[in-house]
């Protein structure tokens, strides 16, 4: 029953029985080394070219459509019901489907980072928007 115990184990050394097995793998102790040295290599590669410096990641969703940034951007002021003429007469989200008229207070809602500013109805429109179902929209 042990027949198989025995003759790994007690006849010989441990040694050479590794020997006798590593001959008879040759080939995927072979692959398993090159696919082991390129996975360190490149892992050394990836730290040496990361710098030690850790960069905050900033998403700024209006740089990415194209647009302005407002004058309180980035000041922490969280003041939603003031809406600044000066970008338009519709707002929209950049996440959303929905314009607003810019004295809707749905509008107020919409994060200012989030606000896409048009002038009229129709540029609103052109660009994708719907008219807001529970504000009315006086074009």
């Amino acid at each position: 029953m042990f027949d198989w115990l025995k003759n790994k184990f007690l006849t010989g050394s441990r040694y050479s029985y590794l020997i006798r097995w590593g001959k008879g793998h040759e080939k995927n102790l072979l692959i398993g080394l090159v696919l082991t040295l390129g996975f360190l290599i490149g892992l050394g590669t990836g730290l040496l070219m990361n710098s030690n410096q850790v960069s905050p990641i900033i998403i700024d969703k209006n740089i990415k459509v194209g647009l302005l940034e407002p004058e309180n951007y980035g000041t922490g002021d969280t003041n939603s019901s003031k809406i600044n003429a000066s970008f338009g007469n519709f707002v929209a989200s950049i996440n959303g489907k929905a314009y607003y008229p810019k004295d809707c207070k749905s509008a107020n809602v919409i994060k200012e980072e989030n606000r896409i500013w048009f002038e009229n109805a129709e540029e609103a429109e052109a660009d994708g928007y719907r008219p807001a179902q529970n504000c009315p929209v006086n074009k």
